[in-house]
């Protein structure tokens, strides 16, 4: 019986809280501004960043992180065996590192499905991914998008959240990005992940809406050959979305489970919901054929993250140009006691800029110019966490140090992360369970004074394994279990001014 208690311990820690705790410390915030990569066109890591951005004062002084999105492709390469994913982290890796050997914290998004106007669509997605994940598992869609001139035909694949596949993909996947982190000694210095399914580039459930839509003047075909008039309607239609099986309950019920997973992998991390406005604006609604109220499941999917994740949810809007996603981002926040992000339009080089001008329109720099009008836009609504591209770094060094200076993202408040003091990794003890003997191995960046314990579910102290100085590397310490009875036990290991945690069991 005590062995079934055990167990069954073991099973509501491992499933029922989620995947086994990594730290036991209040959670760090995203605070201040963030460099964002240009992933999103599938650039090389050479290309991700501007090649003066790392040498550039600005950035040096006033950046406290930055916001990695990376796409699946590049991490898992194909899909052969639905289930079996082979995860290849080097280009995630070069990323992460490039942040920490800067000294600043970074961000994660997995990116996927994203539109294009080129063949980077093709790559959105691992090969052999749609085929061995299901027909109505990640279907490619046409969608018109309007801007500068005229419209133009963009293609994504979308990731079905309430299909059984994409949510097992998406749990494997938190869980061995926490790992590989945790491996390389680098979750230290993460403070925020985005979960994937509401997000400007990840399942896109607002795209195939399809509004505004293309003409029969319009006869450029899309991406991925297929004519744009009237492949767009068709794909952004209710009995096309209705095939793949559309609804409110299941859009929700899907991204409990997703959000669930990446609540259990990072227990300790602040998770991010990127938002266009809910139902305000033609084309970047979510699909509505149920009659609901306008917003009605993007406020659910929320609400929904509130309560699996209370205290760690933040909402970020990515367009903080637009004052029409204002509102709606910020009531969301107050209602479910999330706090608030946002993500500026590229300004200093390419694409949008100031009031919808073109590119450098926010020009010229000046402490109290158009770029710092809104960086202090986004503080007044309440973001202390703010997305820029590169370019506007270099761009704008005047409006950047401003908003520094008057406290708005200030680089002060954010401390920066030694890359060496962020490498404290504890494994899981091999066996476990186990009866008597078990290793727990741990890992330093740097030579510390360590403490390893072992305390029961009472928080009472049962064992001290280590308690003084260790050079840095890897260590491997043995445990003899002898007199302590059968259960569940946490182990702490204390070095570097952090504490991290795991479990074992015990069944003699």
């Amino acid at each position: 019986m005590r062995r079934l208690v055990a167990l069954a311990l073991l099973l509501a820690i491992t499933l029922g809280a989620g995947a086994v705790p990594r730290a036991r410390a209040a959670t760090p915030r995203p605070l201040g501004l963030y460099v964002l990569d240009n992933a999103a066109n599938l650039n090389p890591t050479t290309q991700m960043y501007p090649s003066n951005l790392f040498s550039d004062s600005t950035y040096l002084r006033h950046v406290a992180g930055h916001a990695i999105f990376c796409p699946i492709a590049k991490i898992v390469d194909s899909v052969a065996t639905w289930g079996q994913f082979h995860y290849h982290w080097s280009v995630l890796d070069t990323l992460v590192q490039l942040a920490l050997t800067h000294g600043k914290s970074f961000s994660i998004e997995l990116e996927t499905g994203f539109e294009s106007s080129s063949d980077t669509y093709r790559q959105a997605l691992p090969a052999g991914f749609s085929a061995t994940c299901g027909g109505n598992c990640a279907p490619l869609f046409d969608v018109w998008a309007t801007g500068g001139s005229g419209g133009s035909c963009t293609s994504s694949y979308v990731l079905l959240p309430w299909v059984p596949n994409v949510q097992q993909f998406w749990s494997v996947t938190a869980e061995s990005l926490a790992a590989h982190l945790h491996d390389i000694g680098a979750y230290g210095a993460l403070t925020l992940v985005h979960i994937p399914g509401v997000s400007v580039y990840d399942e896109e459930l607002r795209m195939p809406t399809g509004a505004p839509s293309p003409s029969p003047s319009d006869t450029l075909p899309c991406p991925d050959g297929r004519p744009a008039y009237p492949t767009v309607m068709s794909d952004a239609s209710q009995q096309n979305w209705q095939t793949y099986g559309y609804s409110d309950s299941a859009v929700i019920a899907g991204f409990r489970a997703i959000t669930s997973a990446f609540a259990q992998s990072f227990p300790d991390r602040v998770l991010g919901l990127s938002m266009f406005p809910h139902g305000s604006a033609p084309g970047i609604a979510f699909p509505n054929f149920t009659g609901d109220s306008a917003g009605y499941v993007s406020a659910q999917l929320v609400r929904a993250a509130a309560q699996i994740a209370p205290g760690r949810i933040q909402i970020q809007s990515d367009n903080l140009d637009s004052a029409v996603i204002v509102p709606s981002v910020i009531s969301l926040a107050r209602e479910n006691a999330a706090f608030i992000g946002w993500q500026s339009n590229k300004h200093g080089g390419t694409g949008a800029g100031c009031g919808g001008g073109g590119a450098n329109s926010c020009l010229p720099d000046s402490p109290s110019g158009h770029f710092y009008n809104l960086l202090a836009y986004g503080a007044a609504q309440g973001a202390h966490y703010f997305e820029i591209w590169p370019h506007d770094v270099i761009a704008y060094p005047e409006a950047v140090a401003a908003s520094d200076a008057a406290g708005l993202y200030s680089s002060a408040a954010v401390p920066h992360v030694p890359p060496d003091a962020v490498a404290l990794e504890l494994a899981q003890n091999v066996p476990n369970p186990f009866g008597r003997r078990t290793t727990i191995r741990f890992a330093l960046g740097r030579e510390a004074r360590v403490r390893l314990e072992v305390f029961d579910l009472a928080g009472r102290r049962v064992g001290v394994l280590v308690n003084g100085p260790e050079g840095a590397g890897e260590h491997d310490v043995g445990y003899d279990a002898l007199g302590l009875p059968d259960g569940v036990y946490d182990y702490r290991l204390e070095a570097n001014g952090a504490t991290v945690t795991r479990w074992f069991v015990v069944l003699h």
